[in-house]
């Protein structure tokens, strides 16, 4: 008898689909993008060299993460 493959039922489940990992770098990356641009914008606004593109990275990792969580970890109950 054979081990189940990932992304059959028996198995894997989410973590063995493309799409879902797919999905998981974009909202990651999207994050990261998003609000390090809006960091880098308001550093261009006020003058500052650093001041918010590292705080922006800083959420967008957060929030991708947090986006993550919401969306896979509290679906495998």
């Amino acid at each position: 008898m054979s081990a189940p493959m990932a992304g059959t039922p028996e198995g894997g489940g989410d973590w063995g689909n493309p799409g879902a990992a797919w999905s998981i770098i974009g909202l990651l990356l999207g994050g990261l993008l998003a609000w390090g641009g809006i960091g880098y914008w308001l550093d261009r606004l006020f003058g500052f060299r650093a001041l918010f593109l590292p705080i922006g990275v800083v959420l967008g990792a957060v929030g991708g993460t947090w986006l993550v969580i919401i969306r896979y970890a509290r679906n495998r109950k």
